[in-house]
């Protein structure tokens, strides 16, 4: 029998813990190899008993394993522990001792949504977590994770005051949670969340990847309000703000995001906005982009061409058809720089 001081919280194992038959001073290695062995056996009262068994090991590694084998095989019975496990790991006295990085943490409340959890009390206290761990040079907040997993959770639960409880982590230190909440907004919809998002896009970021995501959710809700909103931002000063809205346009694949990103390129002069906006030109993913695209490639010059041959490469390139089309138009050319930069892409031609 394994003693207390290997189990979390000193809880009791249980008789069925010899599927993972491990120890205090057993190897982690050894401890998931075994917990592994649950992912294949029936889903019987036993193999229930051994992951509830599991959920009490002293490492967290070994936790989050069970964890996500119960979001695999949907065992619903777990629920409860799971959210009991949370709430102690989340309120200890010494997170960090008990959940460094916490994998555990995560790893549970990814199996919460998994299984459909439709209890929002961890989701809340999880979205409220900071774990400051020591790293070379200071401290560093490990709990970005979970902050990020509980968003997206309780966007698929349709919280009714998520707007009132994300809006904060838009302003969150870490990118991974205000990216999370850009795109639980984008799910949840609304107005409230168009409003939201419309204030993170006018405050910014230091990540250009939010705004990109805050400019797609906003053309996702209302796209006939947004859509002006959008491509107005393409002709303001700032050019990051410019070459945002412009991925954004494109990515959205609206019907109208070509012919505005088109024109957009015809009268643009700065130099520097030239290869996001043929990148943005070919995440419409049309034909009549590609084939904008492929005339760049074929007539302007070299530099332009190689940015336009970049996009294609890039967006088509697993595009069978259109790769052909693409090295037929380079050939032509005959420039040894463009045929360099396909074989770039496509070293067997």
């Amino acid at each position: 029998m394994q003693s207390k001081s290997a189990l979390l919280f000193d809880a009791p194992p249980h008789p069925c813990y010899h599927f993972t038959m491990a120890t205090k001073q057993q190897p982690i290695e050894e401890k998931l190899a075994l917990v592994n062995m649950l992912v294949h056996k029936p889903l019987d009262d036993d193999t229930v008993r051994g992951l509830r068994a599991v959920l009490n090991d002293a490492s967290n590694l070994v936790v989050a394993r069970a964890a996500e084998i119960i979001a695999e095989r949907e065992v619903d019975a777990l629920l409860p522990e799971l959210i009991a496990l949370f709430n102690r790991l989340a309120t200890h006295r010494q997170p960090a001792v008990v959940d460094k990085i916490c994998r555990a943490k995560q790893a549970i409340i990814l199996a919460l949504d998994a299984l459909q959890n439709i209890d929002i009390d961890p989701y809340l206290l999880g979205l409220r977590m900071v774990q400051m761990e020591p790293v070379y040079g200071g401290k560093e907040d490990t709990a970005t994770g979970v902050r990020a997993a509980c968003a997206t959770a309780l966007s698929r639960l349709h919280y009714h005051e998520l707007a009132l409880v994300l809006a904060p982590l838009l302003f969150d230190p870490e990118v991974e949670p205000r990216l999370a909440v850009v795109k639980a907004l984008k799910y949840a919809g609304g107005e409230t969340a168009e409003v939201a998002l419309r204030v993170k896009v006018h405050a910014g970021d230091t990540a250009p990847e939010v705004i990109v995501e805050a400019f797609i959710a906003l053309l996702d809700i209302f796209p006939e309000r947004e859509l002006p909103f959008v491509s107005a931002c393409l002709h303001g000063a700032d050019r990051a703000r410019t070459e945002q809205a412009a991925l954004a346009l494109g990515a959205a694949r609206l019907p109208e995001s070509f012919a505005i990103l088109q024109k957009f390129w015809a009268s643009n002069t700065d130099l520097e906005l030239r290869k996001p906006l043929l990148l943005s030109l070919a995440l419409t993913h049309t034909d009549a982009a590609f084939a904008y695209l492929l005339n760049i490639v074929k007539d302007d010059a070299l530099t332009t061409a190689h940015h336009a041959l970049d996009a294609i490469a890039i967006i088509y390139g697993p595009d069978k058809p259109r790769r052909e089309q693409l090295f037929a138009v380079v050939k032509a050319r005959k420039n040894a720089r463009l045929a360099d930069a396909l074989a770039g892409y496509f070293p067997l031609g």
